[in-house]
């Protein structure tokens, strides 16, 4: 029987379980620091087990990479490093649902030598965008056409039918991963030419995503790296973006601007109220009338749209701070929570959508390759099947042999995204492919 490691226990990781053990019948250990969770996840399935840990327990996460034949790493990326040292050091492959970042690339040499594999980006986005995007362009390559404009695009958003909250979005995944992304800069390249954005949200634009809607996106990671990864010309134009509803991004902007999303500075909120913290913010010497004097720190309207979402939120009550201690960001998490979680009958959506211009000889074409999935009411997340599914896939394959790579990569290669895609559609995830001549 095969043994997997699951590291964490979070939002998105129960379909993984799931699939590992009432699909494979496979032997699973699910690790983490809030040992209920896993509990929760294995509902007292003897193939599942729950193991306290966190990543400063070296010598318990050793011992759970020398009893499996996999790991599956579902942390945040900071402690990647530990656990791709372990388990090359024991030969035992790793995978993840994360960017091939410099902290896990620079692996790659000492992997290859120990015969190794670490897979990354086998989530939605990045996962399914890519893997769907380097499917179509390997088609195009195969037919000698020119590849001269990508635009790729990953979603995760409360259904059409279910977006009912003045901020147009919903957490469907952890929020502290969204706090850590809203400070990292982004990359994209139009022509050839390099465009750095330090600050991703203030560059926003209108898309229109064919057959689902207009929405806003903002430019998300490094564009340009993939050039080299799917063997692309260096003067090209390549975007990849999220998806939001209109006006997130303005959201965003201020929220940076007053520096609700600080993930540094850590403070006492004991004996503190939601008011009081915003005047502190703001350096009023009391919370007197603290919404309006909010509005005029920011140069805004008391009406504003953004000043009426963080009444919402309750960020001017003069109740007392629900946590202790924290940065600005945990606080603003903390309430986020408490009012943007989905109920158990609403639906979340994923939506992906890669569309790029091809010139052939005779003609010009532009390829679209898209997906919307809702989620299942009172069941599954849409994000939680199209973030831990395809790593799962991605797992049963090595274990049986037909993956066969070492080093650290990406399923960029057909032999690695046609099955997981291939079964990814059993679970209700295929694309919708058009072209249209230009």
């Amino acid at each position: 029987m095969k043994k997997i490691a699951v590291l964490g226990a979070g939002y998105v990781v129960k379909p993984m379980i799931d699939y590992f053990i009432d699909i494979c019948k496979y032997e699973v250990i699910v690790a983490t620091r809030t040992v209920s969770k896993a509990e929760k996840i294995i509902e007292g399935r003897q193939l599942g087990t729950s193991v306290s840990w966190t990543i400063d327990q070296v010598d318990v996460l050793e011992k759970i990479i020398i009893d499996v034949d996999l790991v599956v790493v579902m942390i945040p990326r900071s402690c990647h490093s530990v656990v791709a040292e372990l388990c090359l050091k024991h030969k035992t492959t790793m995978i993840t649902t994360d960017f091939k970042h410099p902290g896990i690339a620079c692996f790659d040499e000492e992997a290859k030598k120990q015969d190794t594999l670490i897979l990354t980006e086998l989530g939605e986005d990045p996962g399914l965008d890519n893997m769907g995007l380097k499917q179509m362009i390997d088609k195009v390559h195969s037919r000698g056409g020119e590849i001269t404009k990508i635009d790729s695009y990953g979603a995760g958003l409360p259904s059409f039918e279910h977006n009912r909250n003045p901020w147009g979005y919903k957490f469907s995944w952890d929020p502290n991963g969204l706090m850590r992304s809203a400070v990292s800069p982004a990359t994209y390249q139009i022509e050839g030419k390099i465009i750095e954005v330090p600050a991703k949200f203030e560059h926003h634009k209108l898309v229109n995503i064919h057959g689902i809607g207009i929405f806003e996106t903002y430019p998300s990671n490094d564009s340009t790296r993939y050039l080299k990864e799917f063997g692309l010309e260096k003067n090209i134009s390549i975007y990849k973006g999220l998806l939001r509803y209109t006006g997130y991004c303005n959201t965003m902007v201020n929220l940076l601007k007053i520096k609700l999303i600080e993930n540094k500075e850590e403070k006492n909120f004991e004996n503190t109220t939601y008011a009081e913290f915003i005047a502190d913010l703001i350096g009023s010497p009391n919370t007197e009338d603290i919404r309006g004097k909010f509005a005029g720190a920011l140069n805004l309207d008391a009406n504003d749209d953004f000043v009426k979402k963080l009444d919402w939120l309750g960020l001017f009550d003069d109740i007392q701070i629900s946590i202790s201690n924290g940065t600005n960001s945990n606080l603003l998490v903390d309430l986020m929570l408490k009012k943007m979680g989905y109920e158990p009958h609403e639906k979340d959506m994923i939506i992906v959508h890669n569309e790029m211009v091809v010139e052939f000889t005779d003609r010009k074409e532009k390829q679209i390759s898209s997906m919307m999935v809702e989620g299942i009411p009172n069941g599954d997340s849409a994000m939680a099947r199209a973030v831990s599914l395809p790593p799962a896939i991605a797992a049963k394959l090595i274990l049986e042999g037909k993956i066969s790579k070492t080093g650290v990569c990406i399923p960029s290669e057909k032999v690695m995204y046609e099955p997981i895609l291939k079964e990814m559609e059993i679970f209700g995830f295929s694309f919708k492919n058009e072209t249209f001549i230009l």
